[in-house]
């Protein structure tokens, strides 16, 4: 995910953080946190894999508006703990 700054001169606007490179001067080494490196990667792996599915999309706003859709309060808590595990693990080898 890109995130761009507004455009300059926009009165009101919120400071912007820097990105993740920032231009330097001749000699100087800039440093990326290797955590930043590792999810642009990710990012990257994972951008061709990302499909839209509007049949599925279409089939769960028809249950949401007709009171039928089901919350799985457990599923939705071992997703939770399984993520929290990998980041974990990630970072732990990292």
């Amino acid at each position: 995910m890109v995130h761009t700054a507004p455009p300059s001169g926009n009165a009101g606007s919120k400071p912007v953080k820097p990105s993740l490179t920032t231009p330097s001067a001749a000699g100087e080494s800039v440093a990326i946190n290797p955590l930043a490196s590792q999810i642009q990667s990710l990012a990257q792996d994972g951008a061709g894999e990302m499909t839209f599915d509007a049949a599925k999309v279409a089939s769960l706003k028809a249950a949401i508006s007709n009171g039928e859709y089901k919350i799985n309060p457990e599923g939705i808590a071992d997703g939770l703990v399984r993520s929290s595990q990998e980041l974990l693990s990630t970072q732990s080898q990292g």
